[in-house]
């Protein structure tokens, strides 16, 4: 049924203003020829709502084909769901960790695991650990308008959650295989690498180790040296205790052209602490203090721990460097001037530098270097962990507070996920609110790029390819 299915689904995905002509040609032809006048209303009216939307959306998709596609999504996650058919693949990797985490949230585990492994799919094509990810991340900083992939941060908050989706299914091996990529995204930008300081996949990646019976000694060390106080577990503890904590980082543009990312702290969240309270079925109930592991916004305003003032995209680098040769050239060609008898070669050789420096930097300062500010609006900043021994089951109640006392947020309750050896408590402070197609994309990128012919096609190619996506998700 899925292949019968395909095409189906693919032809009315399709977005070309021919072949949707075509399609609302159709009716006419097919209907009764009693009313000429009529018909031929119908299809100028047609003709015109295509000429409407090619001007309005380029190449597409347009308003029937998004309706079509999200006919049968479930309403919490048809806002994730529009923002990935409609951002198409250069925006993929981030709509599709934005849909996981809201999948995560409400519940659709198959949803969740499929589209962070499609996220992580095209994070390892450049971001691998491997030769060829390197040569590919090579060609990666010279593109314009290149494809999402995410800042170090959140390549790593891609691998954590689907780190905890593995845990949920007690497939230890690959839960601290994903933790440790996450680790590694921690380390490596386009450019450079960078010590791992992610001190809550460090002790995940302990935990895993530990449920599975491995020696995770190391990696609790490694996790207690990245953040003082975040203790290995003792040995009889079974439950892990997660609660992520307020709201992730935005990100701005700064500089004279706008051509330095910089990160702008979440306001209006004042939760700092989580308590977890479990109620077995027998025997008292046991409290829980998680310990602080990490931060998102101190992950994105650091490398290797130390702090920075913001991100630089490869124009502005190169834009800030020829500024500066510019300036160097002109200063030289002018001293070689002043310092010669005003003939001779010194004389000729001090105007051409000067000159040729002149121009270099006046080319250096028309460049357009807009930093790319997209970025994962749904991820929390704190991340706290507890943990604890129960043998029986138990409900698991989750509290929250400030730094200085308690804040206006009512207890949630969390579904434990209890496996043979370990079972996983995880919670938010609060659910996932607000929502755009794409945080921070620039229009007039997108408005260009949607003209473009050959990224239509690749996208239109990527919006067939949802159909198989959604049929393997709702498989499994």
């Amino acid at each position: 049924m899925r292949n019968l299915m395909l095409p189906l689904v693919a032809a009315l995905l399709v977005s070309s203003a021919g072949a949707a002509l075509a399609q609302t040609a159709a009716a006419p032809a097919a209907a009764a020829v009693s009313d000429p006048v009529a018909d031929k209303a119908a299809l100028k009216a047609r003709e015109k709502q295509l000429r409407e939307w090619r001007s309005q959306y380029g190449e597409g998709p347009y308003p029937n084909e998004i309706d079509a596609f999200l006919q049968d999504k479930p309403d919490r996650l048809k806002p994730y769901w529009r923002a990935l058919f409609v951002g198409g693949e250069r925006n993929s990797v981030l709509n599709f960790e934005r849909l996981g985490l809201a999948a995560i949230e409400s519940g659709d585990w198959s949803v969740a695991e499929k589209a962070f492994d499609a996220a992580l799919l095209r994070i390892e094509t450049v971001y691998g650990k491997n030769a060829q990810a390197e040569a590919a991340r090579s060609l990666f900083r010279k593109e314009s308008n290149k494809d999402y992939k995410g800042e170090p941060y959140e390549r790593a908050m891609a691998y954590y959650y689907r780190g905890l989706l593995y845990l949920r299914r007690n497939d230890y091996d690959n839960a601290r295989a994903s933790f440790k990529g996450g680790e590694f995204q921690d380390t490596v930008s386009e450019a450079e690498e960078f010590k791992s300081d992610f001190a809550a996949l460090n002790f995940l990646i302990g935990w895993s180790s530990k449920c599975a019976g491995d020696n995770a000694e190391p990696d609790f060390a490694a996790a207690a040296a990245a953040q003082p106080g975040l203790v290995a577990p003792p040995a009889n503890h079974n439950i892990l205790l997660i609660a992520e904590l307020g709201h992730g980082p935005a990100k701005a543009q700064d500089g004279a052209q706008k051509e330095k990312v910089v990160f702008v702290p979440a306001t209006g969240f004042p939760e700092a602490k989580a308590m977890f309270m479990l109620a077995p079925e027998k025997g008292e109930r046991i409290t829980v203090e998680p310990m602080q592991a990490s931060s998102v916004f101190f992950q994105a305003t650091t490398r290797g721990g130390r702090a920075m003032d913001g991100i630089l995209n490869g124009k502005a680098n190169w834009k800030t460097g020829t500024q500066a040769v510019g300036n160097t050239a002109m200063m030289t060609g002018l001293a070689l001037m002043n310092n010669s008898s005003g003939y001779g070669n010194s004389a000729s050789a001090g105007a051409a530098i000067a000159i040729g420096g002149a121009l270099f930097s006046a080319f250096s300062s028309t460049m357009k270097a807009d930093a790319d500010i997209r970025y994962w609006d749904t991820l929390p900043d704190n991340i706290v962990i507890g943990t604890a021994a129960a043998k029986m089951r138990f409900k698991a109640t989750a509290a929250f507070a400030g730094s200085d006392g308690p804040v206006d947020l009512a207890p949630r309750e969390v579904t434990p996920f209890a496996g043979e050896k370990c079972t996983l408590v995880w919670t938010r402070s609060r659910p996932i609110e607000g929502m755009e197609d794409t945080p921070g994309d620039d229009l007039k990128v997108r408005a260009s790029l949607a003209r473009d012919k050959k990224l239509a096609e690749k996208n239109r190619l990527f919006r067939a390819s949802l159909a198989d996506f959604v049929t393997i998700a709702s498989k499994d």
